[in-house]
């Protein structure tokens, strides 16, 4: 009997000393796996945005910057990019950047740029084009299996890909619901291969980070984003603006992207647009991520209810955001300049 009781007791002085090891493993792991996939996710964003508007410096000059792209499907778009509090249009205006605000969702990012190799200038269109073909003023630098954004006579734009060049001379890939074309366009701009036109958000039934590339929704069915990054809970991003009291690329202000700074306001056909857009030197994004799992009271309780986002900010541009008190939580907060859309001043 005495033996029993002590192997008992033993047992149980071990159990709990196993139970609060795996304590203290779980919570070390579970802010581990946050901070992981926090980190990943604003490395992903980060390296997206500072080459946005690559293939589009010029296009703010020459009635590219905010025309809706005819070639990307109209259907309306899917979770999480279709929130009515996000206004996103469905057919990505051409911008290098622009930020929906999802209100006390996440909000969405719009980045679009491309990958030319050597043409980075604007091309003039000097035939008649049609779905099929063109000719330009200049071919150097246009590769075939390009893609071309076209400016049309009637002020909206349009995507074709490059099948074949002879010179100036362009045959375009046969339409299809991702490239139908540069009938009637003005100017052509060359975003390579391989471009970017994604909207980024926060699948909240999965709790990850999402792409949707709007450019092949068709070829993928355009049902779903597409994860990048899990344990994501939540994601805003500012405008970083110069009011033109500072050298140009100074960022003097930020501002959350509503009112004059909505996408409706900022892709209108107004000079007070174009003013607007002009200020935009930088974004400011802050990524908030969750553990996996939720850990016991015994091991852990935070007595937070929410997480503060840019908190060095006056209060009228922070975020509250509501957190559950048995996850761990990491916040990521960078700035990243627009650099291509810094030296639209030099063209």
């Amino acid at each position: 009997m005495v033996g029993i009781t002590v192997s008992i007791i033993g047992t149980l002085a071990i159990m709990a000393a196993f139970a609060n090891f795996e304590g203290r493993k779980r919570t070390t792991t579970s802010a581990d796996d946050a901070q992981q996939s926090g980190s990943y996710a604003l490395y992903q964003l980060e390296r997206e945005i500072r080459t946005a508007g690559s293939g589009l410096t010029q296009g703010r000059n020459y009635s590219v910057w905010g025309c809706a792209i005819n070639a990307l499907p109209s259907s309306a778009l899917p979770a999480p990019f279709n929130a009515a509090a996000l206004n996103m249009p469905p057919n990505a205006p051409a911008m290098p950047v622009l930020i929906a605000a999802g209100g006390s969702s996440s909000d969405v990012i719009s980045v679009m740029g491309g990958n030319p190799a050597l043409q980075v200038f604007k091309v003039g269109v000097t035939s008649a084009p049609t779905n099929a073909s063109l000719t330009v003023g200049n071919g150097f630098g246009i590769l075939q299996n390009d893609y071309l954004l076209g400016t049309l006579t009637n002020g909206s734009c349009e995507i074709g890909q490059v099948s074949a060049i002879t010179g100036n001379s362009i045959t375009l890939a046969s339409a299809t619901a991702q490239v139908t074309g540069l009938a009637n366009a003005v100017n052509v701009f060359d975003l390579g291969p391989q471009p970017v036109v994604s909207l980024f958000g926060v699948d909240t039934t999965q709790n990850a980070l999402v792409e949707f590339d709007q450019l092949q929704r068709a070829a993928n069915g355009g049902a779903t984003g597409v994860p990048i990054a899990d344990g994501i809970v939540q994601l805003k991003a500012l405008y970083g603006i110069n009011n033109g009291t500072a050298p140009s690329n100074v960022v003097q202000q930020w501002v959350q992207p509503t009112g004059a700074w909505a996408i409706s306001a900022l892709t209108a056909n107004t000079a007070a647009a174009a003013a607007a857009v002009s200020q935009i030197k930088a974004i400011r994004i802050a990524v908030v991520a969750e553990s996996r799992l939720p850990e016991r009271t015994s091991d852990y309780v935070n007595t937070s209810t929410t997480l503060t986002l840019f908190p060095d900010l006056g209060s009228t541009l922070q975020y509250h955001v509501p957190i559950q008190p048995q996850f761990r939580y990491k916040v990521y907060d960078t700035t990243i300049p627009l650099r291509n859309a810094l030296i639209t001043r030099y063209f």
